[in-house]
């Protein structure tokens, strides 16, 4: 008996043994599989998510992907008519983590960001909608509408275009399966390591870093702007494989290939910027490696022009154990920048790219088609740089490579557990309505030469001190949170 025991103790002790602690403030990257919306979600209505992204602890897997989020909406707060509130919020509670092995543990976290172009997260965790009326769209309306205030027949005739032509975004925070979420943890999280899924993919051996070595000597490490030739992104990625397991991978992320530049495309990018919505297939400005433009362009878009997360590939001559080897460059967009460095309308990025390039892998490795996924160091490659249109990126040097493989059951970003959609507004007429209050609301506020005129004269100062504003590495070192996130890779 005493023997017994002494082995129960043991076993107990060895089991206690393999418990970890995800640390507060680890950034969990999760995409919803449930549909909440401010119009027709209540306080406590049931929300689920999937981990897209696995959390490491000194080398141990403690998360994997594919792990299930569940929780609650903390609280809600629609437009309704417009009456009491001009814009949306939404808090989410995620309170539990289903691991793959069936392993439940409680959670406490918090949402930090929104994979979206319209919404903001608060220092809270609320999501917070858009002002229907902010669009660029309406704005111009409203100087017009100034200047002809004066003419009854201008006026019925701007009360017309703007009812019944001009389009204005939904207010009401709207988020289907799919859009994805950052969570960080309030609370160290408490968990036992995992033994790797089958189909998740593998690190580099040695040998192929040897050999991959002698194909980064020859990559070159910065693209360039056609029209005078300055270095501009950088390249973060690198995949092996087809052009066909690469465009499956991407789309099976939810990614979509950008459309060729030409007049349609652009006007069609236009008209969503002033209407303040997304485009999936809005055209990149072409770069070049090697004096060649990319063979793909793959953007993932969101639900506003502003922003977008974009990669441009190359062929390379190269070829690693008899495969064909692509050159990536990964950037986000994350605002619009005017008169920046010689042009007049431009895309503003995220200094941190190194954040892109990671999201891009992951992203591939979540949908199966991923057969080797790993990290290399560079030597030469600056840490700090600017792109071609002057902004500063930062980056820890390491090279993303992905191998990929046919997959005959890929994880697709649209898997969901929820069928069901919810209404995402009311009826025709109460949408008119709401309109018509909104609007008069916003002219009483916000339509009159003070107003405007601080409006404008706001727009000139902000950008002109975004484009003189000194370079500062703060403004592009990495988030703490994040950094942590990366090194449990």
């Amino acid at each position: 008996m005493c023997y017994m025991g002494l082995l129960a103790y043991l076993l107990c002790s060895a089991g206690l043994l393999t418990i970890r602690e995800v640390p507060a403030g680890t950034r969990l990257e999760v995409r919803l599989t449930s549909t909440v919306g401010s119009y027709a979600s209540k306080a406590g209505s049931p929300v689920t998510a999937v981990l897209i992204a696995p959390v490491r602890v000194g080398g141990e897997l403690l998360l994997p992907a594919g792990s299930i989020l569940t929780g609650t909406v903390k609280s809600v707060r629609r437009v309704g008519l417009g009456v009491v509130h001009e814009t949306a919020a939404m808090s989410l509670e995620f309170t539990e983590i289903f691991l793959p092995d069936d392993e439940t543990l409680p959670l406490s976290a918090r949402v930090i960001a929104v994979d979206n172009g319209r919404e903001r997260v608060e220092k809270n965790g609320e999501i917070g909608g858009m002002r229907m009326t902010s669009s660029v769209a309406y704005r111009v309306s409203g100087y017009i509408r100034m200047a002809l205030m004066m003419d009854i027949h201008a006026e019925l005739a701007i009360w017309a275009i703007k009812t019944l032509v001009i389009q204005v975004p939904e207010p009401e925070i709207y988020f289907k399966p799919g859009v994805e979420l950052s969570l960080t943890l309030t609370e160290p999280l408490p968990a036992r390591a995992q033994h790797e899924p089958e189909d998740a993919p593998r690190r580099l051996a040695e040998s192929e870093r040897d050999s991959l070595d002698q194909i980064l000597a020859t990559m070159p490490n910065r693209t360039t702007r056609p029209s005078n030739g300055r270095p501009s992104d950088m390249v973060n990625l690198m995949f092996v494989g087809t052009r066909e397991q690469i465009a499956a991978a991407f789309l099976a992320a939810g990614w979509s290939e950008a459309a060729p530049s030409n007049m349609h495309s652009r006007l069609k990018g236009v008209r969503a910027f002033v209407e303040g919505r997304g485009s999936e297939s809005f055209p990149m400005t072409a770069l070049l490696l090697n004096d060649q433009e990319a063979d793909m362009s793959w953007q993932k878009g969101l639900n506003d022009m502003s922003k977008r997360h974009h990669v441009r590939i190359w062929k390379q001559a190269q070829t690693w154990d008899g495969q064909e080897v692509w050159a990536a460059a990964a950037t986000r967009d994350i605002d619009f920048a005017y008169m920046h460095h010689g042009s007049a309308m431009t895309h503003r990025i995220d200094g941190n790219i190194d954040q892109e390039r990671d999201k891009i892998a992951y992203d591939l490795a979540f949908t199966s088609y991923v057969d080797e996924l790993d990290w290399a160091e560079r030597s030469g490659v600056p840490g700090i740089m600017r792109n071609g249109t002057g902004d500063l990126m930062s980056t820890d040097k390491k090279l993303a490579v992905i191998r990929l493989r046919d997959s005959e059951t890929p994880r697709l970003s649209t898997d969901t557990q929820e069928m069901d959609s919810l209404p995402v507004h009311g009826r025709m007429g109460q949408r008119f309505v709401r309109r018509e209050i909104l609007s008069m609301r916003n002219d009483i506020v916000r339509n009159n030469v003070y107003w405007r005129g601080y409006e404008g004269v706001r727009w000139i100062v902000t950008n002109v001190r975004k484009r003189n504003r000194p370079p500062e590495v703060a403004d592009v070192a990495p988030n703490p949170s994040f950094t942590r996130f990366l090194s449990l890779r």
